[in-house]
């Protein structure tokens, strides 16, 4: 019995010594590369466009218009949350999910501020020549309503009022 386990600890060790142990990245034993960076300077995005500035504060940031030459489709809405941002001004999004008619199609929509109220038309597009599955596909996405200081709206999608935010 204690030749067992002593033939049974003697395997182990072979085993965990034929393994060996994992190259360090970079090789040659040389530890992994770091980079420190100073929190209080900025950060540079890495491409050639400048970081764009956020939009006017109570003004709805640019929409997703239709294409010309597509095919529109419907949105079925399944649901639409308000989600106010705690941020000064505040940001306001409309988070939607439902349904649009292929998984080809794309959202698109168009915003109206009225000054009482937000007015969202959504519709799903599809390119004329396009072929797809002719399969109901589910989306979620988040409509940006731009920043609001000391400011109230109701918000309507296709018609419907789904919320509302005060500022």
């Amino acid at each position: 019995m204690v030749m067992r386990r002593i033939v049974l600890v003697l395997v182990l060790a072979v085993v965990a010594v034929a393994c060996g142990s994992p190259d360090v990245i970079g090789g040659g034993g040389e530890p992994a590369p770091t980079t420190t960076v100073d929190p209080d300077q900025p950060v540079d995005s890495g491409g050639d466009e400048p970081i764009v500035e956020p939009g006017e504060v109570g003004s709805i940031p640019e929409p997703r218009p239709p294409i010309d030459g597509s095919v529109d489709g419907e949105v079925w809405v399944t649901g639409a949350d308000v989600r106010v941002m705690e941020s000064f001004p505040v940001q306001i999004m409309l988070d939607v999910t439902g349904d649009k008619p292929t998984p080809c199609h794309e959202i698109f929509w168009t915003v109206e501020d009225d000054g009482e109220v937000i007015a969202i038309e959504m519709i799903s597009q599809v390119a004329a020549e396009q072929t797809c599955a002719q399969v109901i596909e589910p989306f979620t996405i988040a409509v940006p309503l731009g920043s609001w200081a000391e400011e109230s709206r109701e918000i309507e999608l296709n018609g419907e009022v789904v919320g509302s935010f005060e500022t």
